[in-house]
């Protein structure tokens, strides 16, 4: 397990940096088809990492590298423990988290005006990699150079499918970024509610309605919702209902969710939610199935709280730490916070499962990002930042970050992820839930174009639309049809 950040920066102090300056020791060498590597013991992070012979661990010194990235947990873990990574190789990181859209158009920013003033980038899948693919360095030569230390595991340790998605864009011949972060979409309910009400509930509807089951479904939400309105005096909770239908990216994260558990889909295209595509062009949002889901979707908002419409994630969280309502779906990442009773109203009395199911599964929209590196950084700049990329891949950070007090996402790796004692001793509440969702059936990848930032607009807008105005689904799916057939 991960060393607390006491015994890490004792062990730093004490021999850490004195072994690696000093005295050049080295574990027993591990042999690998490319290169004679040994494992370096000086602190968390480091601990395993293998490293070429001799390798110089400080010749990068001095440089400092501007890592932007979303404001999410990981960020906020790794601005701390990033303090040992430059004890170890005198590289300084600024972790520079923001919000989701001062993130997007400060990546577009710098990428169009190729100043490079980000070395180490976020790389969202949708908005970053397939937009902006070609200003990203192949991260081929850091992992081919024999000269460099190398992340242990890549890439079979890491999932395909989050690979696919995360690392490459058309084909898998160049890798762009190293799985970072891993937030999923899954339910968050007031168990204590649940509970307490679940036989008066049980007695005029006839089912068990706990979440998690097949027999959950978005219809059952629909009414699980309005019976609590109904039922549950509001000083126990106000809404059955949370959702983020603001006009942003959270609108079409929780429509997706809605979107492909009734079979349906944007493209149907062959890897584009995978590997990707330039452009999608086997359009599916006139199909019954997309139909249907516009249908059940604008019933699961019309059973929400009246805010969901002004809500992203953030503000549907804060409203389920309030004590506002009842079910919400939203990151995974949440739960850290919820579970803190300083900050939550409801910690100790939340149950977690995958999304309802619709006619065909359960789908948990996947939003996991990389790291990857600016082409336009210079030579060694470049170097250092994959420095960076190896210690924070690193299946230690990967504990860190797991085991942090405010809680973070679901590692990438599978080899933390399956461990029977690291997860019996993990205080992720979420964590079984996640990887369930993770499972073939039930996770779900948006499509990956190169023009999918406007394909996105185009559903938000539109959707929006229909539910600010009261559309039908058949004129929302024609119009969203006859505008994405129009996009070059």
């Amino acid at each position: 397990m991960a060393r607390t950040g006491r015994t890490r920066r004792l062990l730093i102090g004490g021999i850490g940096i004195v072994v690696l300056a000093l005295c050049g020791f080295f574990l027993r060498g591990v042999r690998t088809p490319k290169q004679d590597v040994n494992e370096v013991h000086v602190s968390a992070g480091f601990e395993y990492i293998a490293a070429p012979q001799n390798f110089k661990w400080r010749q990068f010194e001095g440089i400092t590298l501007d890592f932007v990235v979303e404001n999410n947990i990981n960020a906020n873990i790794l601005t701390r423990e990033s303090g040992e990574f430059t004890n170890v190789t005198g590289i300084h990181v600024n972790v520079r988290p923001m919000d989701y859209d001062s993130f997007i158009e400060r990546t577009s920013i710098d990428f169009i005006s190729q100043t490079s003033r980000y070395e180490l980038i976020y790389v969202d899948p949708y908005q970053t990699l397939n937009r902006f693919y070609n200003a990203l360095e192949d991260l081929n030569r850091f992992i081919n150079d024999p000269t460099l230390p190398q992340i242990d595991g890549w890439p079979h340790d890491f999932y395909q499918d989050q690979v696919d998605v995360i690392s490459h864009f058309l084909d898998r011949d160049t890798v762009y970024a190293i799985p970072f972060d891993t937030p999923t979409m899954i339910l968050f309910y007031r168990k204590d509610i649940f509970d307490k009400y679940r036989a008066a509930f049980q007695a005029e509807h006839g089912y068990d309605w706990t979440p998690g089951t097949r027999d959950f479904t978005w219809e059952r939400y629909i009414e699980v919702a309005k019976w609590i309105d109904a039922n549950v005096p509001d000083e126990e909770v106000k809404y059955g209902s949370g959702f983020m239908a603001q006009n942003h990216n959270a609108l079409y994260c929780g429509f997706s969710n809605v979107m492909a558990a009734y079979g349906a889909d944007y493209f149907y295209d062959a890897d584009v939610s995978s590997l990707g595509l330039e452009k999608a062009v086997e359009v599916g949002v006139t199909s019954p199935e997309f139909i249907k889901s516009l249908e059940i979707y604008k019933r699961v908002i019309q059973a929400s709280a009246p805010d969901s419409l002004e809500w992203d994630w953030v503000d549907l969280a804060e409203a389920f730490k309030r004590g506002e309502i009842a079910m919400m779906p939203n990151w995974d990442e949440n739960w850290a916070a919820i579970e803190n009773g300083e900050l939550s109203k409801v910690a100790g009395k939340v149950g977690y499962s995958i999304l309802p199911y619709g006619d065909v599964r359960s789908a948990n929209i996947y939003g996991g990002a990389g790291i990857g590196i600016s082409k336009f950084a210079t030579e060694e700049q470049k170097k250092a930042a994959w420095l960076f990329i190896v210690w924070m891949a690193s299946r230690d950070i990967q504990l860190v970050i797991l085991n942090a007090p405010e809680g973070g996402n679901i590692p990438p790796r599978k080899s933390v992820c399956e461990d029977e004692e690291i997860r019996k001793a993990t205080n992720a509440l979420q964590m079984e839930v996640v990887l369930s969702a993770w499972e073939e059936d039930k996770v779900y990848f948006r499509p990956k174009t190169a023009n999918f930032v406007h394909v996105e607009r185009i559903i938000k807008d539109t959707l929006y639309d229909m539910l600010r105005n009261d559309l039908t689904p058949e004129a929302t799916a024609y119009a969203l049809a006859g505008q994405i057939d129009t996009l070059e």
